[in-house]
């Protein structure tokens, strides 16, 4: 009589010191894992939930190739970095080098289309 008590008990009673799941999840293998806003930084650049804009896997350097000045002074340049990544930049003055997105096998952007567009555009003003 006494072990039938004490079985029923064990087992009816619920436990304190247990997190409780859902009614309608019987099995929660995620449930208890950190959430998002747990994780470091660099837990979440590992763990690809969020995305560094400084990876070494997807940066390359990029080096000068072309400067070309227009008539409003501002410079023209072209950058070449690995397998052909080229980028284009509009700016006062050029940096030598820095670094750019990855993106292989790209062609050489029409420097002359981008400096007749901006000459053109400082005759209409």
């Amino acid at each position: 009589m006494h072990l039938v008590l004490i079985t029923l008990l064990l087992f009816v009673t619920p436990s304190f010191g247990e997190q409780k799941q859902p009614k309608n999840i019987f099995q929660c293998f995620t449930c208890f894992l950190p959430k998002i806003s747990d994780w470091s930084i660099e837990q979440q650049y590992r763990k690809g939930m969020r995305e560094d804009p400084y990876d070494r896997r997807k940066t390359t350097t990029c080096r000068l190739s072309k400067r070309v000045k227009t008539k409003s002074g501002q410079q023209v340049c072209i950058y070449r970095g690995a397998n052909n990544t080229y980028t284009l930049q509009v700016e006062a003055q050029c940096p030598k080098q820095f670094i750019c997105k990855y993106n292989p096998g790209q062609e050489e952007p029409n420097i002359d289309a981008v400096i007749d567009s901006l000459n053109k555009s400082m005759k209409s003003k």
